[in-house]
C-alpha cells in the first residue's frame, strides 16, 4: 500500500476536484470533459486528467475541451498502468476538499456536479456513489444488452434500498465522491492492484471498516457510454477480475471481503426457500469450484457447445434462461482467472 502525501498546490481552493483517470482515452475523453464543462456553472471546479501510460493522443484530447476557469490539469503516469495508482495520483494533486472520481467514458448529466458539491459541504465522514445509467446501444438492445440493463436495474434497487448506508459490495468508483481527507486517511486505492476490477470494492471495504459511511446519491447522474457491450468483452473482464480476486484473497484471507470473492463453496443452496434462480446460481457456483467442471466446460469444445446453447436461447428470446447462462459463463471465466487456468487475454 502506498500512502498518499498531503501536499496541496498553491492557489484558491476549488469546491470540487474532478479526477478523471484515462488510459488510451483519446476517443472517450472529449465527450466526458464537454459534459463536465456544461454542468460546471456556478461551481469553483478543477479537472485533473491522469494519463495512465496511454499510447494514443489522450493528452491532446484532454487539452482540446475548454472548461470554465482553468483548463484541465494533465498528469502523466509512466510505467505499468493501473487505475488504482492513477486515481491516487489525481487525489494527491487535488486542491479541493472534495474529490469526484469519474471514469473517462461517463457523460455527466445536468446537476450532477452540484449534487456532489452540496452533499459534502457539511463535514461528514462519508463517501457518495452517484447514479450510473447505461447508454442504450444503437439499433436497440440485444439480449446481452438487456441482461446488462437488468443487472444495472437490480443494482439500482439495492442502492435505493440501502441509500443511507450502502454496503461495500456495491461500491463502484466510476462515479464516486469523497472528502480528500477521508481518502488520504485510508491511503487511497491499493496500488498493488494493477489489473481490471475490484480496486473500488476493496477501497469501499476499507473505508467502511474505518467508519466511513457510503451513501447513494441518485440526484447525481452520469451515463456510462463504453460499458461492456459484447459478451466476449464481458467474459474477458471476468478473467481479469478473477486474477485480482486471487491476489486480494491473500490480502484479506478471512471475513466479509473474502466472502464477497465467492472463492469458497456456498454454505447453503436455499433450494425450496429462496427464488429458484438464486438457488440455481449457488448450485452452479458450487459446481464451478470443482476443477473437473471448469476443465470440461471451459475447454474449447465444451465452451463452444455452451455458446451454441446460449445462441439458441437468444434466438428463442428466452431471456431469463439465457441470462442465467451469462451468469454461469461469467463465473466460469472468473474462477479460471482466480485459479490461474486461463490466459487473461482470451475471451
Amino acid at each position: 500500500m502506498h500512502a498518499l502525501d498531503t501536499e496541496r498546490a498553491a492557489g484558491e481552493e476549488p469546491e470540487l476536484s474532478v479526477v478523471v483517470p484515462s488510459r488510451n482515452g483519446e476517443q472517450r475523453l472529449p465527450e466526458t470533459l464537454a459534459s463536465i464543462a456544461a454542468d460546471a456553472a456556478g461551481i469553483r471546479l478543477e479537472v485533473i486528467v491522469v494519463d495512465d501510460g496511454s499510447t494514443d493522443r489522450t493528452a491532446d484530447a484532454a487539452s482540446s475541451v475548454r472548461l470554465p476557469g482553468e483548463p484541465p490539469r494533465l498528469l502523466r503516469r509512466d510505467g505499468p498502468p493501473g487505475r488504482a495508482a492513477a486515481c491516487n495520483l489525481g487525489v494527491r494533486h487535488a486542491r479541493g476538499a472534495t474529490v469526484l472520481i469519474l471514469d473517462d467514458d461517463m457523460t455527466v448529466e445536468p446537476g450532477a456536479l452540484g449534487a456532489h458539491r452540496d452533499r459534502h459541504r457539511a463535514a461528514r465522514r462519508e463517501a457518495a456513489l452517484g447514479r450510473i445509467r447505461l447508454a442504450r446501444p444503437p439499433g436497440g438492445p440485444s439480449c446481452f444488452a438487456r441482461f446488462l440493463e437488468r443487472e444495472q436495474a437490480f443494482r439500482e434497487r439495492s442502492l435505493l434500498e440501502h441509500a443511507e448506508d450502502v454496503p461495500f459490495q456495491l461500491c463502484l468508483t466510476g462515479h464516486f465522491s469523497a472528502p480528500r481527507a477521508v481518502l488520504l486517511e485510508a491511503s487511497g486505492f491499493d496500488e498493488r492492484i494493477r489489473r481490471y476490477g475490484l480496486e473500488d470494492i476493496e477501497l469501499g471495504y476499507r473505508l467502511t471498516r474505518n467508519g466511513v459511511r457510503l451513501r447513494y446519491l441518485p440526484s447525481a447522474v452520469t451515463t456510462h457510454r463504453a460499458h461492456a457491450t459484447t459478451l466476449d468483452r464481458y467474459l474477458a473482464r471476468h478473467v481479469e477480475v478473477g486474477r485480482v480476486a486471487s491476489q486480494l484473497a491473500r490480502v484479506h484471507p478471512e471475513g466479509p471481503f473474502r466472502d464477497y470473492l465467492r472463492v469458497d463453496p456456498p454454505a447453503r443452496l436455499g433450494i425450496g426457500s429462496d427464488p429458484a434462480g438464486l438457488a440455481l446460481l449457488r448450485l452452479a457456483h458450487r459446481i464451478l469450484l470443482r476443477r473437473a467442471a471448469r476443465r470440461l466446460l471451459g475447454s474449447a469444445a465444451g465452451f463452444a457447445a455452451f455458446r451454441a446453447v446460449l445462441r439458441a436461447l437468444e434466438l428463442a428470446r428466452l431471456d431469463r434462461a439465457v441470462h442465467f447462462g451469462y451468469h454461469v459463463a461469467a463465473d466460469l471465466r472468473y474462477f479460471e482467472g482466480y485459479f490461474g487456468e486461463k490466459d487473461a487475454s482470451a475471451p
